[in-house]
């Protein structure tokens, strides 16, 4: 008779070193997590070549922002700018405004300038951080298609006042 064993059920998995320091950090931070929502709804809203270079220039940006802190170059107000880029973004999605490409593309780098300036790490870090950023963003894409057909046209913007009040909030300082 053969003796059957069972593997040990693993009820979580950890996530450990540089890599998966960067991956996780636009999850557990509430603050990139809907930053990056924000910005894959926008981008759902928009459509078009605004799906793909949206998310692109936000993460160009996080890592130019990221190696410009690096190198000690400084930028004021980050932690309002952080703020502030919540209140633009989901407020964009509130209000379903659709910019010219050119113009979303500037925004979206903008905001999104201000969620790396806030990071510094090593490549494994910024490789890790990369991956997170366009997964979450694109699962903002895919949220801005779910809720607008499955539900209702209004849910992406209900989604984007939620991110802006976010940010007010802790513009406030309550986070």
């Amino acid at each position: 008779m053969i003796g059957l064993t069972a593997a040990p059920a693993f009820a979580r998995m950890t996530i450990t070193g540089p890599f998966g320091t960067g991956l996780t950090e636009p999850v557990w931070v509430i603050q990139h997590l809907l930053g990056f929502l924000a910005i894959g709804l926008w981008a759902g809203q928009n459509g078009g070549p605004a799906v793909w270079q949206l998310p692109v220039a936000a993460l160009t940006a996080v890592l130019a922002a990221g190696l410009a802190a690096q190198l000690g170059i400084r930028l004021p107000y980050a932690a309002q700018g952080l703020a502030v880029s919540l209140i633009l973004t989901g407020g964009l999605v509130a209000l379903n405004l659709k910019a010219p490409l050119a113009l979303a593309v500037l925004t979206a780098a903008v905001a999104a300038a201000f969620h790396g300036y806030m990071h510094m790490g090593g490549a494994l870090f910024w490789a890790g951080l990369s991956a997170g950023i366009l997964l979450v963003t694109c699962a903002g894409l895919g949220l801005a298609a779910v809720l607008g057909q499955a539900v209702s046209a209004r849910a992406p913007a209900v989604c984007g006042g939620a991110v802006a009040l976010v940010g007010v909030l802790d513009l406030a300082g309550v986070f």
